[in-house]
């Protein structure tokens, strides 16, 4: 299957499917959608309606692995226990992970 790595609209990039016309994330902009979905509206909000302070998260489709990545920076952060799954039938190569780049966006800032 054809993979082309593309920038968004936040500058992040992501990962386009040509045959199935389909983004691994948002093309207006990776960081932002993982940041809002991932981790504002799910991870944030388990953590502050929850009295269990130990999180499991399996991800089915674990794409890029963004979301694995800003989890692991928010878990540093706040010192929290996250135990994490995920599970991909397409893996990204190594090569194209180095391509996303993705630590240059991410900071103490974000969330």
């Amino acid at each position: 299957m054809k993979r082309e790595i593309i920038t968004t609209a936040d500058g992040s990039k992501t990962i386009y499917l040509e045959d199935l016309n389909e983004y691994y994330h948002s093309k207006h902009g990776a960081i932002q959608e993982a940041y809002h979905v991932f981790v504002k509206n799910g991870l944030h909000h388990f953590i502050e309606t929850s009295e269990n302070k130990t999180i499991s998260i399996l991800e089915l489709g674990f794409g890029t692995g963004l979301n694995a990545f800003i989890t692991f920076w928010e878990v540093v952060k706040n010192n929290w226990t996250v135990d994490y799954i995920g599970i991909e039938a397409y893996p990204v190569s190594l090569a194209e992970v180095g391509h996303l780049n993705y630590s240059n966006f991410i900071s103490d800032n974000q969330s």
